[in-house]
């Protein structure tokens, strides 16, 4: 790793950081709010500062960005996005502890939507539109957007764009990973303005329409009001809100293929038709399971795809407390938090190729018990799946849960219930927002100890980066030239 190389383009992505937290500073004077203007015009100046220093420490960096260096800059942007990210909230005052604010700005930039405030109705709004904006800016990614924007990276924007970009199969939509990058970020912006509009339209006021809508198309769940979603009490809100979670749960790169005419590429692809079959069966069982709480079917499936949804696209936005849920509605809710989205998609989890992938190599397994000497290979669709990569898909869910039993056990030290221990983890892990018991639905994290929230924090950044990305900093070899 070159540190003059990753202190050169660090500094660029925390010049865009600074332009994009030009916006509630911006809505804070406008709101004539002076304490709130202060706490994101001393953290603007900040970023600014520190952009300033690495931009002069990089000076004299290669052109050349080695695979090295993209890991070192991601891991960097990430682990300043949580520091600079807090800075507002302490200032403002909306949130006392560092450590808290910590754990809410990263929640926001990773999309997990796990959040400490209980008091969300009385914040700025300054504070709730850079919230809801961390998710829009991490759900596609603040690097993806770095490489759409700078075109002058090179063979260096691939390593940059793969060391963020989430999913074991990753497919290129053009032959130039900036013109892809750029792909991206317009289907995602064209979509989020979409859903806005449609809140807008349904009823939703203009501020919490557009908030509403980066949170929905991140899949990240914070909202701008306390009770959710729930709190409009809008059947056409909550449909829009679940087709767009939909939406979001699912691989970009198809919504390319769409807008090129090849609109038979969705359905045709199997993690597609695996995730929707996924999302059907645990949206019966939920509406079978809550069917008498609501007045009739049509509610009923509403608030049941709602629920299913917000969980398996790692979204976290509600409209009623799941965690009342009867036993083995919330016990599948809770399996369904390990799988989250597609990969390529803005969701979390361990990603539904990942697992269909699994069953695949279960149900090879099982086949050659009967007959040892066969040789057959995982497909995936019409494709084999490299050995290479089932070997890296086996590799990342052991680390998963590796990750998961680790993190739960030190919860419990630190005093949590089993129940609440196990689900904050793989709500923080699976970038979920909520979970069961203490963490549930209607609950906050603010109650975790200091300790607890920042190993809950590196937990959301493994799982937004998907582990390895994060590991690989630990190791020597990425630190050596």
């Amino acid at each position: 790793m070159n540190p003059r190389t990753v202190a050169r383009l660090t500094a660029r992505i925390l010049a865009l950081v600074a332009t994009l937290m030009l916006a509630p500073v911006g809505l804070a004077v406008w709101d004539g709010e002076g304490r709130t203007v202060l706490g994101y015009g001393v953290s603007l100046v900040v970023v600014v500062l520190t952009a300033t220093g690495l931009s002069l420490l990089g000076r004299r960096a290669p052109d050349t960005v080695h695979r090295k260096d993209a890991i070192g800059v991601v891991s960097l942007c990430w682990l300043l996005l949580g520091i600079f990210g807090a800075m507002p909230f302490v200032i403002e005052g909306s949130i006392a502890h560092p450590a808290s604010a910590v754990f809410e700005a990263v929640s926001g930039f990773t999309t997990t939507g796990a959040t400490v405030i209980a008091d969300i109705d009385h914040l700025s709004r300054a504070t709730n539109l850079w919230r809801c904006l961390s998710h829009w800016i991490g759900g596609m990614g603040i690097v993806v957007l770095f490489v759409a924007i700078f075109p002058t990276l090179g063979v260096g924007a691939k390593h940059l764009f793969r060391s963020e970009v989430a999913g074991p199969i990753t497919s290129g939509l053009r032959p130039k990973i900036k013109q892809t990058a750029l792909a991206l970020w317009w289907i995602y912006g064209g979509l989020t303005a979409l859903c806005a509009a449609l809140l807008f339209l349904a009823g939703m006021p203009v501020f919490d329409a557009i908030c509403h809508a980066f949170s929905t198309l991140g899949t990240g769940g914070f909202s701008t009001r306390g009770a959710s979603v729930g709190h409009y009490k809008s059947a056409a809100i909550d449909w829009i809100i679940i087709v767009f979670m939909l939406i979001a749960g699912l691989n970009f790169g198809l919504y390319y293929e769409v807008v090129r005419g090849r609109a038979q590429a969705v359905w045709s692809n199997y993690e597609v038709r695996f995730y929707l079959l996924l999302n059907l069966l645990i949206i019966g069982v939920v509406f079978v399971s809550t069917q008498e709480r609501h007045d009739d079917a049509l509610t009923a499936v509403r608030f049941a795809s709602f629920q299913t949804l917000a969980v398996t696209t790692s979204t976290g936005f509600m409209t009623e407390d799941f965690d009342k849920y009867p036993d083995f509605a919330r016990f599948l809710l809770f399996l369904a938090m390990f799988v989250g989205g597609c990969a390529g998609s803005t969701a979390g989890g361990l990603k539904v190729s990942r697992v269909y992938a699994l069953f695949k190599l279960a149900a090879r397994e099982l086949r050659l018990v009967v007959q040892p000497q066969a040789i057959i290979s995982v497909r995936l669709g019409r494709s084999a799946l490299n050995p290479a990569v089932v070997h890296s898909i086996l590799v990342f869910v052991a680390c998963y849960f590796l990750i998961f039993g680790l993190s739960s056990a030190v919860m419990v030290l630190l005093g949590l219930d089993l129940v609440s221990a196990m689900s904050s983890v793989v709500a923080c892990l699976s970038s979920i927002g909520p979970g069961l018991a203490k963490v549930g639905p209607t609950m906050n994290f603010e109650f975790v100890p200091p300790v607890g929230k920042l190993l809950l924090s590196f937990c959301m950044i493994a799982g937004r980066l998907e582990i390895f990305v994060l590991l690989a900093i630990l190791t020597p070899e990425v630190w050596r030239r």
